[in-house]
């Protein structure tokens, strides 16, 4: 009996290491989202201005009309962004045109931009008009994310380096910190004095969560804070010493209308029996006007009940509830589709921060990062704060809702945020490898 040995020469193949990385692939849950936030918010639109476009403009579609024009403007805008890859925006020049731009227009704005209602917010072009915080809500989200990725690269090239050690981590510093806050406090300073609080609180909390999600070492945290506080607690004390109390009577003039907002608040949570009357009658004479629009916002989302009074049915956007296609068009969507509906808005804004967040969670580099991060928590943010308002859980800010509130160059802005998600999601995130062993004879 033969004995055969199928035994192989192992010796003489050579093992290959091939490994495949999935395609680009847009994140069409995102995508999807959007799609309904947008024509969700056109819907309530629709019902919400009816009355006030009839009354103002004479055509009940106008503010429908317009708002589907710019939506159409942002949507080519976010199609054009998703054929661009990410890394052709990380540039250091793109940052320093975008701080500028946003730095011009609000000096313009604030000397030579349309007055309404006492503050200056607004720019005309034409028969149009937009607010150019909303320029600036978008331009600093890109230059914070260009600026960290730009001063990341330095360092990696070996760069940005000091002679003496020992002033290391107080350049770093300077350079995390000082610097790029030094350059955006221009920037809320101008907004400020619009004045335009409630942008500045958006674009503060902005700020601090890119930085926070941008890689700042501890030390410069620390150092750089540090600088910074200091330097406006002299500079803040040295105005007010110098000022003049012609000029204190003007700023407090310009910020009246924030404290006036903060008693509508008190008076509508606070008992009012520990209320005299010489308070209640300084109230009625400061706050009257303005407590009504919070007190009819509050009717409308209680009337509305479980399912609503209708889609279509509201009474408070019949000139009752002022701005109720605007500030307030939460609340008459939940007088029509009533808690269901409600709810509905908030868990859609609410998927729309996950979704965002989860694309950040996978990105590749600081720069998307910081972009996925910035413009996910922009929308959220201020969706959040606008709903707050209309509940009454906070006191009035006077921000729009995203996507539902009239008002369509700021839907514009807002969409080409959601274009920069959908393009950090296409090519700023880190694909799947696959590898494959194979052997081939020598």
């Amino acid at each position: 009996m033969r004995s055969i040995d199928n035994h192989v020469d192992t010796s003489s193949f050579d093992s290959r290491r091939i490994e495949f990385e999935s395609p680009y692939r847009l994140n069409i849950p995102m995508l999807l989202l959007t799609i309904v936030l947008v024509c969700y918010g056109m819907i309530m639109l629709f019902s919400a201005s009816i009355s006030v476009g009839y009354n103002t403009m004479q055509n009940p579609l106008y503010f429908v009309v317009f708002q589907g024009q710019m939506t159409f403007v942002g949507v080519v805008l976010i199609a054009i962004l998703l054929f661009i890859p990410i890394r052709t925006f990380n540039r250091i020049s793109l940052v320093i045109v975008a701080m500028a731009v946003s730095i011009a227009l609000l000096v313009y704005t604030w000397q030579f931009g349309m007055a309404l209602h006492g503050a200056r917010r607004w720019i005309e072009i034409g028969t149009r008009s937009f607010q150019t915080s909303e320029v600036v809500k978008v331009a600093l989200v890109f230059s914070i994310a260009g600026y960290r990725s730009f001063v990341i690269r330095m360092r990696q090239a070996g760069k940005l380096l000091t002679r003496n050690p020992k002033w290391q981590d107080i350049f770093d510093s300077f350079i995390d910190i000082v610097l790029p806050i030094s350059i955006i406090a221009i920037c809320l300073l101008l907004v400020l004095m619009q004045p335009h609080v409630s942008s500045f609180v958006i674009l503060s909390a902005i700020t601090l969560i890119c930085f926070l999600v941008s890689g700042i070492k501890l030390k410069s945290w620390f150092y750089g804070g540090s600088i910074v506080l200091i330097t406006f607690i002299v500079l803040g004390s040295a105005f007010y010493l110098v000022s003049s109390e012609s000029q204190k009577d003007k700023i407090e003039k310009n910020f009246a209308h924030v404290f006036v907002r903060l008693n509508i608040f008190e008076t509508m949570t606070g008992d009012e029996d520990d209320s005299t009357e010489a308070d209640y009658e300084e109230e009625t004479a400061t706050d009257d006007s303005a407590l009504y629009q919070n007190k009819q916002s509050t009717i409308a989302i209680g009337s509305g009940g479980l399912r609503g009074v209708g889609f279509g049915n509201s009474r408070q956007k019949y000139m009752y509830l002022p701005e109720a296609h605007n500030d307030f068009v939460y609340s008459i969507a939940c007088e029509e589709l009533g808690l269901i509906g409600g709810v509905s808005i908030i868990l859609l804004f609410w998927a729309f921060f996950v979704g965002g967040m989860a694309i950040a969670w996978r990105t590749k580099d600081v720069y998307s990062r910081i972009l996925a991060v910035g413009y996910t928590s922009l929308i959220t943010i201020q969706a959040f704060l606008n709903i707050a308002v209309a509940i009454g859980a906070i006191p009035p800010t006077g921000v729009t809702l995203p996507f539902f509130s009239a008002g369509g160059s700021a839907n514009v802005f807002f969409l080409i945020a959601v274009g920069m998600i959908l393009s950090v999601s296409r090519s700023g995130v880190k694909r799947k490898k696959t590898i494959i062993m194979s052997e081939v004879k020598r």
